[in-house]
């Protein structure tokens, strides 16, 4: 075989080398920092994948009640599934929403909501705390099975929707939630467009089913809107890429008087791998 002469580096040379490279000039190791995902790769709003292509119209086709279809069956499929995806999108932020960046809970539209257990005492808990006692009461209540019946012969019971106006209001306290308070680092981790279409998704199921009251439902539709918006136009991928390379922070719509989260994710958080997507 022709030998030009150089000789093909060890693998313990290449690793040596590897290390050196990581020693700073004064001699120190570089640790890790929020500048290390100053190289992160955002994709535009045509390679969002999925999440990001379905448009208000397909929604429509996916909520509205099939022919030959009951009703109260297709209600709870999609309640539950809208259950599983907000627990999902809450969770990846357990790091980030905490009672001391977010000491009350508030949503668009409503700067304090207090939680109400079930002997109607109200309690003035962080964001934290409430999202974790919805996410508790829906759980309990999946299992119920008067109100969601899995056995045969079982049948719905008579505050089936009310149960499910119920829902349907605390999840978008916690979907507004995170979109007015943690949308900046939704975009960080990836996950903008399963929020945008959870939200949207709650809304066509509220609108058609009447499982909000025209107050929260107006707020509901006015971000979903907003939402819309920032997905399809141009500027989704440049806000994102300011959050960290460069000195611009990404406008949030609509703005809150109390202004974002004041504090900043943890290396290890920002620096970690996207979570999966939720829907």
């Amino acid at each position: 075989m022709f030998n030009d002469g150089k000789r093909s580096k060890k693998k313990g040379d290449a690793v040596k080398e590897n290390r050196r490279g990581a020693i700073l000039a004064n001699g120190q190791k570089a640790g890790a920092s929020c500048s290390d995902v100053n190289t992160t790769s955002y994709k535009s709003p045509s390679e969002t994948g999925v999440c990001g292509s379905i448009d208000e119209q397909m929604l429509r086709k996916m909520t509205v009640t099939p022919a030959g279809m009951d009703k109260n069956e297709w209600l709870a499929s999609h309640i539950l599934s809208l259950f599983e995806n907000v627990n999902a999108l809450c969770g990846t932020l357990s790091e980030l929403c905490t009672p001391v960046s977010c000491p009350v809970m508030s949503y668009p539209g409503v700067q304090k909501v207090q939680w109400v257990d079930e002997r109607k005492k109200h309690h003035a808990y962080s964001a934290m705390q409430y999202i974790d006692c919805v996410m508790t009461f829906c759980e309990k209540t999946s299992k119920d099975e008067q109100l969601f019946p899995t056995k045969y012969g079982n049948s719905f019971s008579g505050n089936f929707e009310f149960h499910c106006r119920q829902v349907a209001r605390y999840l978008w306290h916690c979907c507004g939630h995170l979109y007015s308070k943690h949308w900046d680092q939704l975009t960080v981790l990836n996950l903008r467009p399963q929020c945008s279409l959870v939200l949207g998704h709650l809304h066509m199921i509220a609108k058609l089913y009447g499982l909000l009251d025209s107050k929260d439902l107006t707020s509901l539709s006015h971000t979903t809107q907003l939402v819309s918006n920032f997905s399809q136009n141009g500027t989704a991928s440049s806000n994102a890429a300011g959050i960290v390379g460069g000195t611009s922070r990404t406008c949030r719509l609509p703005s809150s008087k109390s202004g974002s989260w004041g504090g900043h994710p943890t290396p290890a958080v920002l620096a970690a791998k996207p979570y999966a997507h939720t829907c």
